[in-house]
């Protein structure tokens, strides 16, 4: 799957939902402004109306007056319009036959009134013109006088639009715009062009003799909503943008791990598969030598060849094992695999291990048990063996000292018990680049020649994962001149209280000089009543002689190792390389164990194992012997075999054969 184009694709919408987000806001917030325009413009038009009709109620009033009588005196007339006209916006005054003042109703405006003319507009209507005054003329029923003038000041208008203040409002007038103190608000450019609301001009004609005159309004919001909206946008702006570009972030990382995860399964892969290709080849090279050492056909030179064959042989195996822990560990695949072990063979199997190598070098391993140990624990002892001797390897190889000490003692860490084992070289130590090994996987020192080098760079790595995922862990401490020390601390589990410290103890600081200066080949762990822990040998007594096991692999090298391997221990064996042939003999002689190898030719192991069980149940005579143990022998790690926990019945083993193993395993069925 591809994560490229989609990674786009969150962009291009992410961007597209903040504009989106921003457009609906700003409408919404320019239809709120707009409204709000609206309703201060409705209430200025009101205002501006009602002022108005107020002097047209008045102007109304006076012509009614006339009207009501048949001879009006000047003082009648002061008398009426100054009760009437309590307001000072407006002054009325009359025009007698001879066209000149005759009654007026405030007479300290007489002088000004003088100042105006009569004359007749376009339409031929008789208008009066004053600065600075709006005029009305009615014609008047009356004896000597012709017209009453109704006059109203711009300063007083002016005075009464300034009451509104957060709304601009123009009156246009005659060709005069009066304007209140909010028009005179000097706008930046930006509000002017985002923030600006103009209604349309609205014309009110006169319906006396009077110049008609229009309304206009204008709003713009203050700077503290203005910046309110422009806030809340470049929020929404900042979040859009900065979730769309995470989004594409995140789509671009998963990409990107998509491919990393390609390229470290290829990886795991090129391992997994070297893992299982080296293991077949191992697996004879030890069983050759082995037995070309047990024959005793070669003298003793010859042997000592033959160990180092067998020494490199068990290092390759420890770089398989290697290559396969890491491949988990890559794919968080560790897990512990806890069975019950001899705690005893498990450390006499590490001891008898390192002595092939003190025998063709001049290094030696001295193994210090600090405290009585129980025999018997629940243990991955596979783990803790490969742990163990790849730490051991490393200090046998990079190490300048002569002597190795690995210290085995038990610890309790959160009431949970641990086998704590401390091996320390006494080196020149190991250098601050060496140390990165432990978490960076393929660390080497190609840089600096006089220092050794650390091979591949993933033994430690592969042991702190190894570690760290089964709940143990591992520390190293080193010094300049005095060596190196890992510490490391194995999960166990008690299968017994008891500890048989007369067999299997030894007190603090006690180490195998004796043992070891007694000659390479005899080093053992003795206790101080010198009493040697000696392994059973199998092949004195042959308590498996009579057992007939079916040996089943493609491959003709391991056939002939496993069953030397297997007469050995006195077991009675039929080899087969192929599915027909080993069913056939199955179904012959119903033996009593079955081992094979997983990967077969034409088939693999588990449904042969299928095909053998039905055969089993069908025959007459598998009510009379015990039934067959089947034994997988593969390569392949028992996870990385699919469908393998639907056999609870089949033990699996990996190659190279351990007869050990194999036996104990025996025993317990």
């Amino acid at each position: 799957m591809k994560f490229k184009p989609y990674s786009v694709c969150y962009l291009i919408v992410g961007l597209t939902v903040t504009f989106c987000v921003n457009w609906l806001f700003w409408s919404h917030s320019q239809r709120e402004l707009s409204e709000l325009h609206e309703k201060k413009s409705a209430a200025a038009e009101i205002s501006a109306h009602d002022m108005l009709l107020q002097h047209q109620i008045i102007i109304r009033s006076i012509h009614s007056f006339f009207n009501a009588s048949k001879l009006v005196t000047n003082d009648e007339f002061t008398e009426f319009t100054q009760e009437l006209l309590k307001i000072t916006s407006a002054t009325a005054f009359t025009i007698g036959v001879d066209n000149k003042l005759a009654f007026i109703s405030n007479p300290a405006f007489e002088n000004d009134i003088k100042k105006g003319k009569f004359i007749v507009n376009g339409a031929g209507s008789l208008t009066f013109k004053l600065p600075n005054y709006s005029s009305f003329i009615i014609p008047v029923d009356q004896p000597d006088l012709r017209y009453m003038v109704y006059v109203i000041s711009h300063a007083q208008v002016l005075e009464r639009l300034n009451n509104e203040q957060d709304i601009c409002l123009e009156f246009t007038v005659a060709g005069k715009v009066l304007s209140n103190q909010y028009c005179q608000t000097k706008l930046p450019y930006l509000q002017r062009a985002l923030f600006y609301f103009d209604s349309q001009e609205h014309y009110y004609g006169s319906k006396f003799n009077a110049e008609g005159y229009t309304l206009r309004t204008w709003y713009s919001p203050p700077a503290e909503e203005i910046n309110e909206v422009l806030l809340t946008m470049f929020l929404f702006s900042i979040s859009g943008i900065g979730f769309s570009v995470l989004m594409y972030l995140k789509v671009e990382q998963r990409n990107m791990l998509y491919k990393m995860r390609i390229e470290t399964d290829s990886k795991v892969a090129v391992l997994s598969a070297i893992n299982h290709e080296i293991r077949t080849p191992i697996n004879a090279v030890l069983g050759y030598s082995r037995m070309l050492k047990d024959s005793g056909c070669c003298v003793p030179q010859g042997e000592m060849t033959i160990n180092k064959i067998i020494w490199s042989a068990n290092l390759l195996h420890s770089v398989a094992e290697n290559t396969l822990n890491f491949s988990k560990a890559s794919t968080d695949n560790l897990t512990l695999d806890n069975k019950e072990a001899d705690l005893r063979q498990l450390i006499e199997n590490i001891e008898e291990y390192y002595i092939t190598f003190s025998e063709i070098h001049d290094k030696t391993l001295s193994i210090i048990i600090n405290q009585p140990l129980p025999i018997k624990v629940n243990i991955d002892s596979t783990k803790l063996y490969q742990l163990v001797t790849n730490i051991i390897n490393n200090a046998f190889k990079y190490s300048t000292g002569k002597q190795v000490n690995c210290h085995l003692d038990l610890k309790h860490y959160r009431s949970r018990p641990f086998l704590r084992v401390a091996i320390r070289d006494f080196g020149k130590g190991m250098s601050a680049a060496s140390m990165k090994a432990i978490t960076q996987p393929f660390t080497t020192e190609l840089h600096n020649s006089s220092t050794l080098k650390s091979g591949i760079g993933i033994g430690l790595y592969t042991c702190k994962q190894v570690i760290e995922k089964v709940g143990g862990k591992i520390s190293i401490r080193s010094r300049a001149g005095q060596g190196t020390l890992v510490i490391i601390r194995f999960p166990i589990e008690y299968l017994e209280q008891t500890t048989e410290s007369n067999k299997f103890s030894m007190p603090l600081n006690t180490i195998l000089n004796n043992s070891l200066n007694a000659g390479p080949a005899q080093a053992s762990l003795k206790p101080n009543n010198q009493t040697e822990l000696v392994s059973v040998k199998m092949d004195e007594c042959h308590p498996h002689q009579l057992k007939r096991i079916l040996l089943v692999d493609d491959n003709v090298f391991n056939l002939e190792v496993c069953k030397a391997m297997l007469e050995k221990e006195g077991f009675d064996v039929t080899t087969r390389s192929d599915a027909e042939t080993s069913k056939q003999y199955f179904a012959d002689a119903l033996p009593e164990i079955v081992l094979m190898d997983y990967q077969l030719e034409a088939s693999n192991g588990l449904a042969l194992i299928d095909d053998l069980m039905e055969i089993q149940a069908r025959s007459t005579k598998s009510d009379k012997i015990k039934r067959t143990q089947f034994f997988i022998l593969s390569a392949n790690d028992k996870e990385e075999i699919s469908f393998h926990e639907e056999y609870p019945d089949v033990f699996f083993m990996q190659k190279p054969l351990n007869m050990e193993i194999f036996i104990q395993q025996l025993a317990k069925s």
